[in-house]
């Protein structure tokens, strides 16, 4: 007899799943519910958790970085879409493809895409309600900022200050 995995979910002898309540826990026990988690460090003060894949693609993200900084953007490139085949979820990747697309090929479409999507990881993972901050000052927070201000960057080159407008806004309400 084929079953499905909510069958039987609340009879006798099987407990009942817990409804869940965003992704933010008490005392804070970290949660995950998407790719990127959230933990809380103190009242509102909270951080990120990132992937487990981010760590693994650290020494390609490296040398990517390094092959820019050595005047060679086009390996550049190739080593951090290499790495983010690996951990399509990576913030820092995304962040520096973004600058690449930016500051080397003065693409700020392409650069909104690699921006935007890492912005978007993270709001994903926070409730509708959240009202904490995430500081810049601790590491894993940096590339949430660092892509938020340069999608702020790529909206004001695309000539929507509206909405470059309100992404400082947030920016501002959870630095």
């Amino acid at each position: 007899m084929n079953r499905s995995d909510d069958e039987g979910a609340g009879k006798p002898g099987r407990p009942k799943p817990k409804p869940r309540r965003g992704n933010v826990r008490p005392k804070g026990v970290s949660a995950r519910l998407g790719p990127i988690g959230l933990k809380r460090l103190d009242g509102r003060v909270f951080e990120l958790i990132h992937p487990k894949c981010v760590e693994e693609t650290e020494l390609d993200y490296a040398e990517g970085l390094e092959l820019w900084k050595a005047g060679d953007p086009e390996e550049a490139r190739d080593a951090l879409r290499f790495a983010l085949e690996a951990c399509h979820d990576n913030l820092w990747v995304h962040v520096a493809l973004g600058d690449l697309a930016l500051k080397e090929a003065r693409d700020p479409r392409l650069a909104r895409g690699h921006y935007g999507y890492a912005f978007e990881l993270v709001q994903r993972s926070l409730p509708p309600d959240f009202n904490g901050r995430l500081p810049r000052a601790r590491v894993a927070n940096r590339p949430f900022h660092d892509a938020l201000n340069g999608l702020i960057a790529c909206l004001k080159a695309l000539d929507e200050p509206a909405e470059a407008d309100k992404l400082q806004a947030l920016a501002d309400r959870l630095a």
